[in-house]
């Protein structure tokens, strides 16, 4: 009695996964970029390649195709950037200086009240040392934090221009030989025009233009 032999049965095949509209719009982006090869699309959404270069060219779409909008939105985020830090660094220096100079403020009150606390009492300052010290230990601590905050925030560097700055105007005092200096230049300027002038009377005055208006007519020309 011959046995049937039984066909072996085959393994189940698991449907392909497809990737949803939102991934080949990432996808079709990134290769528009030109940032991306087919083997990294393939890495990224676990795809063979073949599967984007079918579909891109069954789209029409070309790789690099928008490179240059694609760099420009860089450069813009990138410059979007640069101004948000600016503008946050910008704030938190101007908070950090008012915030220390509110606490240095108030520890130079405290400090100026314990001694006219004392005074006024006509107690000689050492009753007031212990305060005092408690006072200038928290003015040290106080210091160190404003050296620390300096130096993260860049106010430390000798570089650094401070924009609430108003600039110095300098003015100084001329000395009596810059003076004289001055006198004597003055003098050479006026002797120059005088001169000019004189020069100009001595050549008979100003030229005759050129439509004749200041020649000579005599009497009974016309």
């Amino acid at each position: 009695m011959t046995t049937a032999k039984k066909t072996p049965a085959k393994p189940a095949v698991k449907p392909s996964s497809r990737l949803t509209p939102k991934q080949w719009a990432e996808a079709e982006a990134l290769w528009e970029s030109g940032e991306v090869t087919l083997d990294d699309l393939a890495t990224k959404f676990s795809k063979h390649k073949s599967n984007f270069s079918r579909h891109f060219d069954k789209k029409g779409i070309k790789r690099g195709a928008k490179a240059e909008v694609h760099k420009k939105r860089v450069a813009d985020a990138v410059t979007a950037a640069g101004v948000d830090d600016a503008t946050v660094t910008a704030s938190r220096i101007r908070e950090t200086k008012e915030e220390h100079y509110k606490m240095a403020s108030g520890l130079s009150k405290l400090i100026w009240a314990e001694i006219l606390g004392a005074k006024s009492k006509e107690q000689p300052l050492s009753v007031a040392t212990a305060n005092l010290k408690a006072l200038d230990i928290a003015a040290t601590g106080l210091a160190k934090l404003r050296n620390e905050r300096w130096a993260i925030l860049g106010l430390d560097r000798s570089d650094y221009i401070d924009g609430d700055v108003i600039p110095e105007l300098v003015i100084s005092e001329l000395t009596a030989a810059q003076i004289q200096e001055l006198q004597a230049k003055d003098i050479e300027d006026i002797g120059l025009s005088v001169g000019e002038a004189i020069q100009d009377l001595s050549d008979g005055g100003s030229e005759p233009d050129d439509d004749g208006e200041n020649e000579v007519v005599s009497e009974g020309e016309k």
